[in-house]
């Protein structure tokens, strides 16, 4: 009899512990580690080189310099942009004829794109790999999984 509960126990605790229907939950700086992993990995394995990371895990690398004349927050940015999963997925991108209008600061964009985008100058273009928690993090729709990194390609066309 006690062999017997103890095979249900041991069965129990094997069905409970899959990870089929259960979550997994990372504290914030544990999944920071693990995205700055896959993005360093995902640096390697393209062979690219001139990222820059910062101590939040943001990568960046200016691919163009602009005029010299740097957004604060406050100012209404115009920028074009293409936004892709470390995959290649491509997920969003603006519309060349119209772009997209944000103004710095206000908190109406992810926090790596108010982190990243001071970093180039009017007419500059920049890459930005952003960590899940710069992004949109444990939030999901249909287009971008949780704890995604996320990569844009930026243009700041002008600064008003």
């Amino acid at each position: 009899m006690i062999r017997l509960f103890s095979i249900i126990i041991l069965v129990m605790t094997i069905v409970s512990c899959s990870e089929e229907g259960n979550e997994i939950v990372r504290s914030k700086q544990e999944q920071l580690n693990l995205d700055i992993s896959r993005i360093q990995g995902y640096i390697s394995e393209n062979n690219l080189s001139g990222y820059i990371s910062l101590d939040n895990g943001l990568h960046y690398k200016v691919l163009e310099e602009g005029n010299s004349t740097f957004p604060q927050n406050g100012d209404t940015l115009d920028v074009e942009y293409v936004g892709q999963l470390l995959n290649g997925t491509e997920f969003d991108r603006s519309y060349t004829n119209q772009p997209f209008e944000m103004i710095l600061g206000s908190g109406e964009v992810i926090q790596g794109w108010e982190i990243g985008i001071p970093l180039i100058d009017e007419t500059g273009t920049i890459i930005l790999i952003i960590p899940s928690g710069l992004a949109y993090g444990r939030s999901t729709n249909n287009s971008i999984p949780e704890n995604s990194v996320l990569i844009f390609r930026v243009k700041l066309i002008n600064i008003r």
